[in-house]
């Protein structure tokens, strides 16, 4: 029995005692009310709860507006009629759940003396809307749910792997104590941060759970979109990257570009690490600093050195064309890492200091 199987168990066994004990009727709604609602996720329960509640409205007004206009027509086409105005009636309302409470409220109604409809509504109402107050309480307060802490230190550890990957072939620009990976390590690397990445998307669907029931509104989720989209194109950058063979450094020129990409990737891995400090928290707000201004200073510095290197006239004596390759592709990747942290960066604060969002909410 996980934790989750262990507080319904508690909650549900707590609602049963305080419904019995009650002098109220029809106490055993309230434990009904928990089972069916407490899913797991705060935002799931809020959802199913929701749509409990409404559908039992939807029974109540349909057993006291629809059912004197069916009570002069045979019981089973009259049943059958108004099942099927509930059917209607959820669909335009865009129900995805609580059928059988709106069935169940109106056959029950149906059966009973139209003298105790009014009270047994009231009572089942109450009841109900007491459990669903009760799972939410119970869910944020006892054992909460971890889905979206676990979803973003999936991201921490995935940036992790890639700082380390950024660092690496920092060190192998600058020739301090770098050295390029063997194949069969630059494998095992890729496949962790596959691996990695593939956790972090698995833990998506929980996390969105738990944002409510309209997540699409929460900026949160736009970021963890956004921040998936660049996290996996950085992972085709380091791949890249690491398939390179090692620095050409035949001409001085080219030793300062290779400082200067250097420099881009030092920048880029410590906005990385502001994004792992902000995703620790709940709301993963970004705290301004002078991070994201360093590297688009980095960006144009390497722009810089780019024109002074392409105006050499002993360059294309001084590399071969299999050196010019090289040299632009990882001149190319390096501009490719600086602009999808620079975006990611202006992005992320647009959505979490503005708080909203321009694109459209999924229908």
């Amino acid at each position: 029995m996980d934790r989750q199987d262990l507080r319904l168990a508690v909650c549900v066994g707590l609602a049963a005692g305080f419904g019995s004990i009650s002098t109220v009727p029809d106490g055993y709604y309230l434990p009904l009310t928990l089972a069916a609602v407490m899913v797991g996720s705060y935002g799931g329960s809020y959802a199913l709860g929701l749509q409990r509640v409404i559908c039992t409205l939807l029974g109540g007004l349909l057993l006291l507006i629809a059912q004197p206009a069916f009570t002069g027509l045979p019981f089973p086409i009259g049943l059958a009629l108004m099942l099927g105005l509930i059917r209607f009636l959820g669909g335009c309302l865009g129900l995805e759940a609580g059928y059988k409470i709106t069935g169940m409220v109106v056959v029950m109604g149906w059966l009973m003396q139209s003298t105790a409809v009014d009270s047994w509504l009231g009572l089942k109402l109450s009841w109900t809307a007491l459990g669903v107050v009760l799972a939410l309480l119970a869910l944020h307060l006892l054992w909460p749910s971890t889905a979206i802490r676990e979803h973003q230190q999936a991201y921490v550890a995935l940036l992790e792997l890639q700082r380390e990957a950024l660092l690496e072939q920092q060190r192998l620009l600058d020739q301090t104590a770098g050295v390029r990976l063997s194949p069969a390590r630059r494998k095992q690397r890729h496949r962790e941060l596959m691996r990695a990445l593939i956790q972090a998307r698995a833990t998506r669907p929980a996390a969105q759970l738990e944002l409510g029931a309209n997540p699409y509104a929460q900026p949160q989720l736009h970021v963890w979109t956004e921040l998936e989209r660049c996290c996996a194109a950085l992972a085709g950058c380091i791949t890249a990257l690491r398939a390179l063979r090692e620095p050409f450094v035949g001409l001085p020129a080219l030793r300062e570009l290779h400082q200067a990409e250097a420099q881009l990737l030092a920048d880029a891995f410590a906005l990385l690490g502001l994004w792992q400090d902000a995703l620790t928290r709940h709301r993963p707000v970004l705290v301004s600093d002078s991070t994201s201004e360093n590297l688009s200073a980095s960006i144009e510095q390497l722009r810089s050195v780019e024109r002074d290197l392409l105006a050499l006239v002993e360059l294309p004596e001084a590399l071969d064309p299999l050196d010019q390759k090289q040299v632009a592709r990882r001149l190319l990747l390096s501009y490719q890492i600086g602009a999808l942290v620079q975006r990611m960066q202006l992005r992320w604060q647009e959505l979490m200091v503005t708080n909203k969002d321009p694109s459209p909410t999924p229908r």
